[in-house]
């Protein structure tokens, strides 16, 4: 009987463990984020990512990211045959900065840094964000995928806007206020954080505006 008992209390306890095991293997880990530099140029950063538990997701981010500083490549071999032609200075840094790694969310956001003459250059952001169990990318307008979402969040970035004069235009117009598909936002944990690009909602100088939207305003 003892002998019995001495037996089922050891089953139970490999039960439990192998469980403990299988649980801890099957928990999506975040992704490592590693920087690149495309053909060796300091100027031009981009990311890829690895250790996914899919491959094939890995494959379709890194295709993102590879399109994407292609494309960021063309743009300044452009901008700076234009400014030898024109006899200007020119200058071009990409950049990326990852702003949420939890599974199964990552964001990243890149910066695009351009100069072409006059007083100061202009960056432009934009946000990759994605599902890492699947690679599919999330635009905006997959979380907010109403049109009542979508006054809802414009209502309250224009509210945060014009209580905050010094930051913003004073004489910002809630229809000033455009979220489309493309619109940066990157996830957080209480919900997503859109960024706003230089001069669309608030002078040159205030920057790339970041508003935190909470997730019950469209959950």
């Amino acid at each position: 009987m003892k002998k019995n008992m001495l037996l089922f209390t050891c089953l139970i306890f490999t039960f439990f463990a192998m469980g403990t095991i299988v649980a801890k293997e099957g928990k999506e880990e975040p992704a490592v984020v590693e920087e690149h530099l495309y053909e060796d140029q300091s100027k031009l950063k981009y990311p890829q990512v690895k250790k996914l538990s899919s491959k094939k997701a890995e494959e379709k981010i890194n295709n993102d990211f590879t399109t994407y500083i292609q494309n960021s490549a063309e743009e300044w071999e452009e901008i700076r045959k234009d400014a030898e032609e024109n006899n200007y200075k020119s200058d071009y840094q990409t950049d990326f900065d990852v702003k949420y790694n939890q599974p199964p969310y990552l964001s990243i956001l890149t910066s695009n840094y351009m100069y072409t003459g006059g007083a100061h250059g202009n960056t432009v952001v934009e946000s990759f964000n994605y599902d890492t169990t699947e690679g599919t990318r999330i635009y905006l307008t997959d979380i907010l995928t109403s049109e009542d979402q979508l006054k809802d969040v414009q209502n309250y970035v224009w509210e945060y806007a014009i209580e905050r004069p010094e930051i913003f235009y004073p004489d910002l117009k809630k229809e000033d206020v455009i979220l489309t598909k493309d619109t940066a936002f990157y996830f957080n944990d209480t919900g997503i954080t859109l960024v706003f690009q230089q001069y669309e909602i608030a002078p040159y100088v205030s920057g790339n505006q970041e508003i935190v939207i909470p997730e019950e305003l469209y959950d």
